[in-house]
């Protein structure tokens, strides 16, 4: 009996450290809320935001860093270039892509700049930017035949490039790293050529064909257990009916999956993954903003009218599996599940 139990507990300890580390423990509502839960930020232009684990906020308008920490108190910092990405780091900082200034660091108060006079950046433009578990930062620092994805470990930076690493093109067009710290990226630069990239540890794996998966990949996202969406865009094509696709990536296979349901994957649709491992797109449509939610089984979609006549500029997913949309013109919207 002493023997049975023993066996019972072990199973039940590997459970549960399976489950912790993809994140699936936690219970969240199997519904979907489309109503608007509060806004911040009302008015401005929303280039990108993140979210921390605290619960403090980065939003960036333009030049201005906009930092919001968890009991609401709000600070702007004004980097001085345009801002094309943040991310949070656990103590608190923030990492930022510009457009001119490179990857931008500051913890509120001072501001340090790494570019390509003082560190090597193959431009000084960035426009990804990642931060991993063990807090590398991860960033894109490239153009149609020059540079790459860049790596910086608090000490030095490292760049790989077509000539140094499996990368097939220069630009990296996204970039996403899942809470295993698994890095993702999409390559891009010429159509019919984009690939998808999944770097663990040191170890690289073109997920398709080497000579180019996509046609175009505009928006992806990736969960843990390799579980990934992405939308293939086809808006550059001059061929016509040409409709975007959207893809699931699960045990290394990509499945396309059946968007009949909705109203289209729009040009500059954005798709992210809630901790359900709903799949969101956002999009739209008549004008207005239009969300969908696809939960591995069928769609659900956002009624029209339910928010502003607007672009988003960004979809997130906090700790809490709350859904965060920055809006071109609109400021923040965010809806609690």
């Amino acid at each position: 009996m002493k023997r049975v139990t023993v066996f019972i507990f072990l199973i039940f300890s590997l459970i549960i450290s399976s489950c912790e580390k993809e994140g699936s423990c936690e219970k969240y509502p199997e519904g979907v809320n489309f109503n608007i839960s509060y806004r911040l930020l009302e008015g401005r232009r929303i280039t990108c935001l993140d979210v921390g684990q605290d619960g403090s906020i980065c939003a960036a308008s333009d030049n201005q860093l906009i930092l919001i920490d968890r009991h609401k108190d709000k600070k702007i910092i004004n980097l001085g270039y345009d801002i094309w990405d943040v991310a949070i780091t656990e103590d608190g900082s923030v990492w930022a892509g510009t457009n001119g200034g490179g990857l931008a660091h500051t913890d509120g108060n001072g501001i340090k700049y790494f570019n390509a006079s003082n560190s090597g950046l193959p431009r000084d433009y960035v426009s990804e930017v990642e931060i991993a578990p063990d807090g590398k930062v991860w960033f894109t620092s490239c153009a149609f035949d020059n540079g790459g994805l860049g790596i910086y470990d608090g000490r030095k930076f490292e760049f790989l490039t077509p000539e140094n690493s499996p990368l097939n093109q220069h630009v990296i067009y996204a970039l996403d790293i899942n809470s295993d710290g698994v890095v993702y990226l999409a390559t891009s630069g010429t159509v019919g050529r984009t690939n998808i990239y999944r770097i663990t540890g040191r170890k690289w794996e073109c997920l398709g064909d080497e000579g180019g998966t996509f046609y175009w990949v505009f928006s992806f996202d990736a969960g843990p257990s390799g579980l990934l969406y992405l939308i293939e865009d086809f808006s550059l094509s001059s061929a016509f009916h040409t409709t975007n696709n959207l893809y699931k990536l699960q045990d290394d296979k990509w499945k396309l999956i059946d968007s009949d349901n909705i109203s289209g994957i729009g040009f500059s649709a954005r798709v992210a993954l809630d901790r359900r491992n709903y799949c969101w797109i956002a999009d739209r449509k008549d004008g207005s903003i239009i969300l969908n939610v696809y939960n591995g089984r069928s769609w659900r979609s956002s009624m029209p009218g339910s928010f502003p006549d607007d672009f988003i500029t960004t979809l997130k997913v906090d700790y809490e599996n709350n859904i965060w949309l920055g809006t071109y013109e609109n400021g923040i919207i965010v809806l609690n599940q």
